[in-house]
């Protein structure tokens, strides 16, 4: 059993009588204290790594890879050894996958912008979707490459019925004549579209007469890459892999 703390009878400076105290003589935390000590620490590490698990859990519960693997990250950097780090590590690498899958499938998705617009003495609305061709990369030094901004354009108006146009919006890019496109969706090979120009008042529109057939392919493409067919113009390519065909027939 250690011996009690008391003075010592040596006289020696004060620093060397506590070392030789503590030393000899065991005073100190006792073996529970210091466990108690540990748990109470463990415990507080656990406490603190709680409101980013919840946020882990209730991000896995309702499928968001993202922010689930962005909880997981911070509780692994701040927590490792923590009950949360290893519920949290379970599975990670399979988490991590999905949450680029779900960043892409974002990113396209933010390509394109939906309208729904009322027209006086109609009781539909204008509806449309459009996006913009893909453009090249600004921090990319080895592009030189002079690609015109053009905007594709679905609309469905009550009084017009359903169009597929280009809004050329910068540059130059021209459908030839007769108008009409050579169109590649993914891998395919290309098909032909008949097309027309025309304007939209400000801007010089090429138009692509079926529509119809345009937008049933479109809805199940990643990439189209648009082509004039006396090849006056270099293609274009868009990333339509974010088209949500609901979204466009309700207007948004």
């Amino acid at each position: 059993m250690p011996l009690p703390c008391r003075p010592s009878l040596f006289r020696v400076r004060p620093t060397l009588l506590a070392a030789a105290v503590l030393a000899l003589t065991g005073c100190g935390p006792s073996p529970e204290e210091q466990r108690a000590a540990a748990e109470a620490a463990a415990a507080a590490r656990e406490a603190a790594m709680a409101p980013t698990l919840q946020v882990y859990r209730d991000a896995r519960a309702r499928g968001d890879a993202r922010i689930a693997v962005a909880s997981a990250e911070v509780i692994l950097a701040d927590g490792p050894g923590t009950a949360a780090a290893t519920e949290v590590s379970e599975g990670l690498d399979a988490l991590r996958e999905a949450a680029k899958t779900q960043v892409e499938t974002e990113r396209l998705e933010a390509l394109w912008s939906y309208v729904s617009t009322p027209i006086a003495g109609e009781s539909n609305p204008q509806k449309a979707a459009s996006m913009r061709n893909r453009r090249p990369e600004a921090d990319d030094p080895a592009s030189f490459a002079v690609v015109p901004t053009v905007q594709l354009v679905l609309r469905n108006d009550p009084r017009w019925g359903q169009s597929v146009y280009l809004v050329i919006e910068e540059g130059v890019f021209e459908c030839g004549r007769p108008c009409a496109f050579n169109i590649t969706l993914d891998e395919a090979a290309p098909k032909r579209f008949a097309g027309e120009a025309s304007s939209t008042g400000t801007r010089p529109a090429l138009f692509i007469k079926d529509d119809a057939g345009f937008i049933r392919a479109l809805d199940a493409a990643s990439t189209v890459r648009i082509a004039p067919v006396d090849g006056r113009a270099d293609p274009i390519d868009f990333e339509v892999g974010g088209f949500d065909i609901g979204r466009y027939q309700a207007g948004g």
